[in-house]
């Protein structure tokens, strides 16, 4: 890690690599197979790009518009302690808002053009936060549709859950 990429922006990065390492073996039948009642893994893709996009254009645009949202009144939650989080409204029932559920349109693209896209935004985020301070990471804030709102540093961090809980649910190949 170097010193002006905080920390989350690594395991963000890598959480993103073990994503894509195991669907790479995939067949294309697989990552394009509707299981019933469940997305594809290439819908899984776009709903990890819609869910990213918008924190990568907070993050990237300029400060001041993350004031709309106020400063933060309490320190960043633990990576752990977000996940459990997360986990506890996925247990109440919460499911994707529209604006993050994929159409058929945006998985008709193929498979590596669906992978460079996911990459790119969350290399985008990246990028965003690339020299923020610990304290702006902590001191600004965004909405999130299920856990309210989340410092910058939390948002970082609940990509890569985000990320790891659909990668557990995944076929198994």
């Amino acid at each position: 890690m170097t010193p002006d990429i905080p920390a989350g922006v690594d395991r963000l990065l890598s959480r993103y690599q073990a994503f894509a390492d195991q669907i790479g073996p995939y067949s294309e039948a697989t990552f394009r197979e509707q299981p019933p009642g469940k997305w594809s893994v290439a819908e899984v893709v776009q709903h990890l790009y819609l869910s990213a996009r918008p924190v990568a254009r907070l993050v990237t645009g300029p400060r001041e518009v993350l004031l709309a949202w106020g400063l933060a009144e309490k320190p960043s939650r633990s990576y752990a302690q977000l996940a459990v989080d997360y986990e506890k409204a996925l247990d109440s029932g919460v499911k994707a808002p529209d604006g993050m559920v994929p159409r058929l349109t945006d998985i008709s693209i193929s498979r590596a053009e669906l992978m460079e896209r996911l990459l790119t935004v969350y290399q985008s985020v990246a990028a965003g936060v690339s020299g923020w301070s610990p304290a702006e990471l902590d001191r600004y804030q965004m909405p999130h549709p299920a856990l309210g709102k989340l410092t910058v540093r939390e948002m970082i961090d609940f990509i890569s859950i985000h990320t790891e809980h659909h990668q557990r649910l995944l076929p198994a190949g």
